[in-house]
């Protein structure tokens, strides 16, 4: 019975075209490298003024738009329904958030609480009657 042979020998890269290769490769990821850190210059938590600030690929976890920096919401914390002030934006675990303020900002409760339970999702946002 005769043999075919079903594979061609591989042919070898040449050395200098191998070398472009891998510096064209080692280029690409130091770019990729310094765009994600780019993204990530933002700290988790940290407020900014505008979503253009915070990094890309964020996702927010509610039907309704992104509220505007000034505008009044209601948003469920600690069990209560609340009206909050958005001041700016912040981030975390890849979604966007809400930097508030209560509406009453003397309140008893607003003192105690943590600097980062100013800090609201889109999932904690009351919905629209």
């Amino acid at each position: 019975m005769k043999s075919t042979n079903l594979y061609r020998p591989a042919k070898r890269i040449p050395a200098d075209r191998l070398a472009k290769m891998r510096a064209a490769s080692a280029a690409k990821k130091a770019a990729a490298e310094l765009a994600h850190q780019q993204r990530q210059a933002t700290p988790e938590f940290a407020p900014v003024p505008s979503l253009k600030a915070l990094p890309g690929g964020l996702h927010w976890s509610a039907q309704q738009p992104v509220p505007a920096v000034g505008k009044l919401v209601s948003a469920s914390q600690g069990g209560k329904v609340e009206t909050v002030k958005v001041l700016g934006y912040c981030h975390a675990a890849g979604f966007i958030g809400l930097v508030t303020q209560p509406f009453h900002p003397g309140s008893r409760r607003a003192h105690k609480m943590h600097p980062r339970a100013h800090c609201v999702f889109g999932s904690q946002l009351a919905q629209a009657a």
